[in-house]
């Protein structure tokens, strides 16, 4: 009972402070933000509480006639990973964001869909009903637009239609994909779905492909990543932290979800995974290699790193029931990537807060004698490249070793491919941190020197040292985060735990050889063929801003022929239907000039008020017609979309 009602709490609190938080905004922002942070400080202990309980057995609750179908709330050791994480991450950057924000506009209404999209977050990951999960999907899609479109400017509004407009497609595909689910297994309990669903025959991967689609907006899957360099450098570095951090693993828990309770982790679908995993690590270093924003970079960095958690739900259904390192592997790269990217993005947040820019071709030389900043930021640089001693040693380790699992059990081209592209994305990923550090903290810039301290305060750097601590504990304990994951496995249908002793010559020589290969990259491709001189002063190009673009090149041509060739046929329905309606109006007032009838005292009878009444609202409809039937435009084409994709 108690566990039920800590449930309804973490997920209502939030909700309810961002109201609250609203309204106390309004008379005092110190107090507003005193509160904030104590709130979401109480969210992270209530979840901390929950562990004992949640570790025995598993906290269900259910309330009828909501939602339609009832709110099914569950919360598992593996959902907890994905709660405790978030709740986490949010008391950290709620913490941060009340330094950065302090000369910013509007932020009231920052911090209230803040906190709304804390309180969908929550409801996402303790989602057992999928229609719920999908609704609490949506409601996130919509509280995050409003914080990237914070600064209100015309990149910010631009990356906000993009945002928008992909989470709202997607969402109509994945909402297509759950119709259907529900049509033919009758179910919308997650952990019942997939002995329905399984029995199907071909449908089952056409529900599960829109799923998939559906999740994979937020995942920044290939080729559904568009939005990621526009959206994270146009967001608030708070926002872009918990971006990046927290609700990309919203779609990657989607698509876990998919793989491994949907389809039972179907062998056709999970090696579509490992190769999208693949094709994003791949694809999201080697554009990152090419940016100057450090949040670009970034951004294309948080995609690279999705790849490796895809590439690990994808081994999961590849090795079947030895797939117990994969899922050790994948739960704790879900951890460790949110602790030091958002590390990364609050050391970026630091530099934008004093100089309000983050181009390393503006910036470089900056933090060459700031140590407090340099440490933090090495500490997320050193973890995001694996470097042995730091967290993302470990879990690049487990998934390096589930990929040549892979290999030794399905001996093939293919995955012997796969392991040279896991090890050169790993190196595209020491080239473009260390493209960032050298710039930014190592070379020289003395207009920088002993300059630019004061607006740092310790609010802001509390959270960056805090993380940095995890990252290291983790990275040196290793087993603080595999007892609580041991735990979590029973939910993907194995048992038994895993003994690796991750501090091996092996391990470490594997580590170093990606690293050394990552500097030999920066050193022979990006200072040599990015890097430019002009007199004594040198500075980055981006080739790739020419380069064959998505959303230029397909998104944007496709969309807009779809639109031509179908308003044709709208513009023939729009002038039919009004025109109807004129004819029908034209008959009325024939009609109605045949029923003047005046009384004795030659006052209009009521028959004529009522005809003239409807001949007016006849007139009325007639003129609102268009943007009825453009309305209508807008339905059909989406619809017609979505039969193609089910055609094919």
């Amino acid at each position: 009972m108690i566990g039920q009602i800590a449930l309804l709490i973490i997920l209502l609190l939030p909700a309810v402070a961002g109201f609250v938080g609203y309204l106390i905004g309004k008379k005092s922002e110190r107090n507003r933000d005193l509160f904030n942070i104590i709130i979401t400080g109480i969210e992270f202990l209530i979840v901390i509480l929950l562990y004992k309980e949640v570790s025995n057995a598993p906290v269900n609750l259910f309330i009828s006639d909501i939602m339609g179908t009832g709110l099914h709330l569950k919360l598992d050791i593996f959902r907890y990973i994905f709660v405790w994480i978030s709740s986490f991450i949010w008391f950290l950057t709620t913490m941060y964001s009340t330094q950065y924000l302090i000369k910013y506009k509007n932020r009231n209404r920052y911090y209230a869909f803040f906190m709304l999209t804390l309180a969908s977050t929550i409801g996402i990951f303790l989602s057992e009903n999928i229609l719920n999960l999908f609704t609490f999907f949506e409601i996130m899609s919509f509280t995050s637009y409003a914080l990237i479109i914070h600064d209100e400017d015309q990149y910010a509004l631009d990356a906000g239609k993009i945002y928008i407009g992909m989470a709202i497609a997607g969402g109509m595909v994945l909402l297509m994909g759950l119709f259907l689910l529900y049509e033919y297994t009758g179910v919308l309990n997650i952990t019942e779905i997939g002995e329905k669903l399984i029995q199907l025959g071909n449908i089952k991967y056409l529900i599960s492909f829109l799923i998939i689609v559906g999740f994979g907006v937020k995942a920044s899957i290939v080729p559904l990543h568009v939005w990621v360099s526009k959206v994270y450098p146009a967001a608030p570095t708070p926002a872009s932290a918990i971006l990046s951090g927290v609700l990309l693993k919203t779609g990657l828990f989607g698509i876990l979800i998919t793989t491994q309770y949907l389809m039972q982790g179907d062998f056709m679908i999970s090696a579509v995974i490992l190769i999208l995993g693949l094709m994003n690590m791949f694809i999201g270093g080697l554009l990152a290699l090419f940016q100057r924003n450090i949040k670009r970079i970034l951004a294309y960095s948080g995609m690279s790193q999705a790849g490796y958690i895809l590439v690990g739900i994808g081994l999961m259904g590849v090795l079947k029931e030895n797939k117990l390192i994969a899922v050790y592997g994948t739960l704790y790269h879900i951890i460790n990537h949110a602790l030091f990217k958002v590390l990364l993005f609050m050391g970026t947040g630091i530099i934008y807060m004093v100089l309000h820019e983050v181009s390393i071709n503006q910036i470089k030389g900056f933090g060459k004698h700031k140590q407090g900043l340099k440490i933090v930021f090495l500490v997320g640089f050193l973890a995001i490249i694996g470097m042995p001693g730091f967290n993302g040693f470990i879990s690049k380790t487990l998934l390096h070793e589930a990929l040549a699992e892979a290999g030794h059990r399905y001996p093939n081209i293919g995955l012997t491919i796969a392991g040279m592209i896991f090890t050169i994305s790993s190196s595209f990923t020491v080239a473009y941190m260390l493209k960032i550090f050298i710039t930014v903290f190592m070379e020289n810039d003395e207009k920088y020197k002993g300059q630019f301290k004061e607006p740092i305060c310790k609010r802001a750097l509390l959270p960056m040292v805090v993380l940095s601590v995890a990252v290291i504990y983790i990275g040196m304990r290793p087993e603080t985060v595999l007892t609580i994951i041991d735990q979590a496995i029973k939910n993907f249908g194995v048992d038994g735990e895993i003994e690796i002793h991750f501090y091996t010559f092996n391990n470490i020589k594997a580590s170093l050889f990606t690293i050394g290969l990552g500097v030999g990259i920066y050193v022979i491709f990006v200072r040599k063929y990015l890097r430019k001189k002009d007199g004594n002063s040198s500075f980055y190009v981006n080739p790739s801003l020419n380069w064959f673009n998505l959303e230029r090149n397909v998104y944007e041509p496709s969309l807009m022929a779809i639109f031509t060739s179908t308003s044709v046929v709208f513009h023939v329905i729009d002038r039919g239907v009004v025109n109807f309606v004129h004819y029908t109006s034209n008959k009325v007032n024939k009609f109605s000039g045949m029923q003047i009838k005046r009384d004795s005292y030659g006052q209009i009878k009521d028959s004529y008020v009522e005809m003239n009444s409807l001949k007016d609202f006849l007139n009325k409809l007639a003129k609102n017609m268009n943007s009825l039937t453009y309305s209508v435009f807008i339905v059909a084409t989406i619809l017609v979309v979505t039969l193609v994709m089910l055609t094919f």
